[in-house]
């Protein structure tokens, strides 16, 4: 209890501070439409129009920079700047070209993400599971009962209010004899998926591919927590994602469209016809010698109707059963056509809102895609067509006629031509300008963009080069232009002061508390990139809160040396302990009201409570707490 009350009172205390800050920000916050609408005509103008001004050539890589990585660490600037931003940038476009030993050996030891589906499966069961192996050897944790869903938090131990037990022996114990058996929670998946994910973004010295590995997972978003998605997004991002991240997009299209994880996530594994042709006996015999033995080999799971088969593999026969089970042949869950994915795929994935398909569209699309399954979706299973479910009659999507009898390469004729249509080269144009250019790109970037786009049958590597070499890439109006997401801003800041993490579950407590838990956006159309969605006052309350706790050795798992920082420089006085700080961490670029509330923050009366020292910490927190900072 005294705990929280002494972070509620940190909180108030830089609550003024805030404030200040907040005016820095604009029309962000409190702005009316109209005006928020007559800054981005304003806007869209002055990039249109003919640019007077240029950035310097040390301003061109800091802003490439800024878009191309997660935040420019301590010398990179001055790095590129001898490389030249051409160069540097071609290489980020090849990241294979660049050696990653930094990053590989942070992620070593995260062991699961290095496994199949089949494996996390059988390790990470589903909670039901764990429960009746728990109650099997008489374990009953006070503060879980028979809420299932809790049973995935068994690692983090903590007191139960109600009962006054402390179950942090009890948890020891069911994490003990679950490890006996082979068996660890399913959330352990979630948090070290996380945790990969943050040690990526900041060591890896290939930065813009997973810049891009995070801005696709966020375009074809799911939702981790949804299920069977718990073990199956680790291969999403790992084998769907990342390898196609500047291919061609039909190619990560596909890729998308056929992982367990979508299929699960949208519903599109139990879409079936409502007419489905039941198999014969011959084919119903063959299709339950696959169920035991010919989907994971007896050597995986070994033989499914064995009696002494464990628990989880008992659920992967009840998830074929049910596939089988209509009338003894097909799963009653997997009667009906669902149209969830095929709507996505459109709206969200290619076309866009405004793509010019219809609800008729939506339904052929997702004939089209009936049968595109999971085998054993709890025990991992991969992704196989069930032509008994597909619907095999003839279709027509977008006035083009799908023959009858195509089986899986309905979907795949559906894949081709969504991702040719030219409303996909708009659609995905813009998105690509909205996250590096601006919230509001102009239709010049976004012409010569689809065009590219068009040309080389959607080549995302080189629609990237197009937009970063476009004359509207650098225009000054853009230059720091961006406001960051909660990850983009909590990363930048660690790589921005060479700070050290382990990236665990702590950490990204910070995120979820800024409203961008990692792959924990529930509906479809994932995080928004546009500064709305993150500058308000609570949001900016925790990102100050972050930059002090993290400048002043306060985020667990995270530790920086500010002496490193300042080693060289004078550090008597704190004007210039500031001016220091604002040119290492903003490039000397501070506005006058951020640098008097800084100022303010660091008045004679607190230099004398602090003993005459100038608190270092403090003035890296306000500086990376301050608007300049999450501007990119």
């Amino acid at each position: 209890m005294y705990k929280g009350h002494k972070r509620s009172t940190r909180t108030m205390r830089f609550v003024p501070t805030l404030l200040l800050f907040l005016l820095a920000f604009g029309s962000p916050i409190g702005a009316s439409q109209d005006a928020k609408d007559q800054k981005r005509k304003a806007n869209q103008s002055a990039s249109q129009s003919k640019v007077t001004k240029k950035l310097t050539e040390e301003q061109k890589v800091a802003h490439l920079l800024d878009r191309v990585t997660f935040g420019a660490r301590p010398g990179d600037v001055e790095r590129v700047m001898r490389l030249g931003w051409e160069r540097y940038l071609d290489e980020q476009l090849h990241p294979n070209r660049i050696s990653d030993q930094v990053a590989e050996q942070k992620l070593k030891n995260i062991e699961s993400i290095h496994l199949s589906n089949a494996e996390l499966a059988r390790s990470y069961p589903p909670p039901q599971v764990l429960l009746r192996v728990l109650k099997d050897r008489g374990i009953e944790l006070p503060s879980l009962g028979a809420n299932v869903n809790e049973s995935q938090n068994l690692t983090t131990p903590r007191n139960n209010p109600q009962s006054g037990v402390d179950d942090r022996a009890k948890r020891r114990e069911a994490y003990q004899a679950l490890k006996e058996v082979g068996y660890k929670p399913r959330q352990q998946v979630v948090q070290e998926s996380q945790q990969a994910k943050i040690l990526r973004a900041v060591y890896s010295e290939r930065q813009l591919q997973e810049v891009m590995t995070d801005f696709w997972f966020n375009h074809f978003n799911v939702y981790i927590q949804k299920g069977a998605d718990r073990v199956l997004t680790t291969s999403y991002e790992r084998d769907a994602i990342r390898p196609n991240v500047f291919g061609k997009f039909e190619d990560l299209l596909k890729a998308t469209a056929e992982h367990p994880a979508m299929l699960f996530y949208l519903d599109n594994w139990m879409s079936a016809s409502p007419n489905v042709m039941m198999p014969n006996r011959d084919e119903l015999r063959r299709m339950r010698r696959e169920q035991r033995f010919g989907a994971f080999g007896r050597g995986r799971f070994g033989d499914l109707g064995n009696r002494g088969q464990r628990p989880n593999d008992r659920i992967a026969r009840d998830d074929d059963q049910q596939m089988l089970n209509q009338n003894g042949k097909v799963a009653k869950r997997a009667r009906g056509l669902n149209e969830n994915y095929a709507r996505e795929i459109m709206e969200l994935h290619t076309l866009g809102v405004d793509g010019g398909y219809t609800q008729k569209d939506v339904q052929e699309v997702a004939r089209c895609f009936t049968g595109w399954t999971i085998r054993n979706p709890r025990a991992g299973g991969e992704f196989y067509f069930n032509r008994f479910m597909h619907d095999d009659g003839e279709k027509t999507v977008f006035g083009k006629k799908i023959p009858a009898g195509g089986g899986i390469k309905d979907g795949y004729a559906v894949i081709h031509t969504l991702a040719t249509h030219p409303s996909t080269a708009k659609f995905i144009s813009t998105k690509l300008a909205r996250k590096f250019v601006s919230d509001n790109p102009p239709q010049s970037l976004l012409d010569c963009m689809s065009r590219t786009f068009l040309k080389t049958d959607g080549d995302i590597r080189e629609v990237l080069r197009t937009m970063f070499a476009s004359p509207e890439f650098f225009v000054p109006e853009n230059y720091r232009a961006k406001i960051k997401t909660p990850f983009e801003m909590t990363v930048s800041a660690v790589r921005a002061i060479g700070a050290e993490t382990d990236g665990n579950p702590r950490f990204h407590r910070w995120l979820a508390q800024m409203g961008e838990g990692l792959f924990m956006c529930q509906p479809p159309t994932g995080y928004p990139d546009t500064a709305e969605r993150w500058v308000n006052t609570g949001a900016l309350l925790e990102r100050m809160n972050f930059a002090l706790a993290l400048s002043g050795n306060r985020v667990l798992g995270t530790s920086v040396n500010l002496q490193n920082l300042s080693a060289k420089a004078p550090m008597t006085q704190p004007s210039q302990v500031i001016d220091h700080f604002v040119n290492l961490l903003l490039r000397g670029q501070i506005s006058p009201q951020t640098r008097a509330t800084i100022d303010k923050n660091l008045s004679e009366q607190q230099l004398a409570m602090a003993g005459g020292k100038v608190d270092v910490a403090k003035v890296v927190g306000l500086i990376l707490g301050s608007p300049e900072f999450q501007r990119q």
